[in-house]
């Protein structure tokens, strides 16, 4: 068996069950990064993780403040006496994965990873292809995502009953991370979405399918096949921002796909009808928030901060032009540089909560 470098692509490795029944196969001497909550939420959790006689067991808070180097470097502590072929796992949402995958990278120039997402946006998105990163502050400003690394799960282990807790607007943002990638990469399954919303697991396993096959052919970004995950993500991220991060990032991506429908309108990239398919059919599925909290948000946003804020966007171009995931039909998108006038034209309806 060929031994792949650490960092190296891997193909998606996913296991379906309770937590106690696959967590016997994780290797004695393991070291787990768990989100404090979700440790709270299931008792049997930690007795079945203290079974395998790990070396450690870390518990961190959930959301950005998991991602700061000071996390990082208690997970790294606390990994020293690991061995080469030690596992790191990570059982919690998308920051807990996040720092876990940084600190699997680091330890030993290269770890065994396995993530255990706990929230559905984890189970369909960050939890695949690869991405870590932590933030770092600049000035009193958090700067989201600059340092990070590409390194692949070893396994993703997906246990239903963490899902059984999660609240409306969990389930919510992460429906919404999935009916992202079938609106850009899957027509047929799009049109059996509207025809019956599919039941959660489901989903988890369309989205992920449909997830690793994008990142199959672009594991590490390079080729832009990945931009097309980006959908909804350039003015939700705005959102979030403007939001001081109280909105959370599933409804802010949700939000940011309708405004992307919208631009893709005005450059007539996308058909008005394409348009009014995909805002039906996330008000009708997974629920997406409607145009009216757009509109609180950016009525107390400057456009001089917004501006900002989209230039510093880490998929900008070059020059610093604005770069967009728009759809031109269901299940297909392209990538393409936005204007400023383009979308300050539309400000005045995103403000008043209407369709332009």
């Amino acid at each position: 068996m060929i031994q792949l470098p650490p960092g190296a692509y891997r193909h998606a490795t996913d296991r379906w069950g309770s937590f106690k029944r696959l967590s016997t196969t994780l290797p004695e001497g393991s070291i787990a990064v768990v989100d404090r909550r979700v440790a709270r939420l299931h008792p049997t959790l930690l007795p079945a993780l203290k079974a395998r006689k790990p070396r450690a067991i870390i518990q961190l808070t959930g959301g950005e403040v998991a991602k700061t180097f000071e996390a990082l470097e208690q997970v790294l502590v606390a990994g020293l006496s690991m061995p080469r072929s030690g596992t790191l796992i990570a059982i919690g949402g998308g920051t807990i994965g996040d720092v876990a995958t940084v600190a699997a990278h680091l330890l030993k120039r290269g770890v065994r990873l396995v993530q255990v997402p706990t929230t559905l946006l984890a189970a369909v998105d960050s939890s695949l292809g690869g991405k870590g990163a932590v933030d770092v502050t600049v000035k009193g400003r958090v700067v989201k995502n600059p340092v990070g690394v590409f390194h692949y799960a070893e396994e993703a282990w997906l246990c239903p009953e963490f899902y059984a807790s999660l609240s409306d607007t969990q389930r919510r943002e992460g429906a919404l991370e999935a009916w992202k990638m079938v609106a850009c990469i899957d027509e047929a399954l799009f049109r059996s979405y509207v025809r019956r919303e599919p039941a959660l697991e489901r989903m988890v396993k369309d989205a992920r399918r449909l997830k690793e096959s994008v990142c199959a052919q672009d594991p590490y970004e390079q080729e832009g096949l990945r931009r097309v995950l980006n959908f909804g993500h350039t003015f939700g991220h705005v959102l979030e921002s403007v939001s001081r991060f109280k909105l959370s990032h599933g409804d802010a991506v949700g939000l940011g796909m309708l405004c992307a429908l919208d631009v893709g309108r005005a450059m007539g990239i996308t058909p008005e009808d394409v348009a009014s398919q995909v805002e039906d059919a996330l008000h009708e599925g997974p629920g997406v928030l409607g145009r009216k909290r757009t509109a609180e948000l950016l009525k107390r946003a400057k456009l001089n901060d917004v501006t900002a804020l989209l230039s510093a966007d880490k998929k900008a171009g070059r020059g610093g032009e604005l770069r967009m995931v728009l759809i031109t039909d269901i299940g297909n998108a392209v990538v393409r540089d936005v204007s400023e006038d383009v979308w300050r034209k539309l400000w005045p309806a995103w403000t008043r909560g209407v369709r332009p």
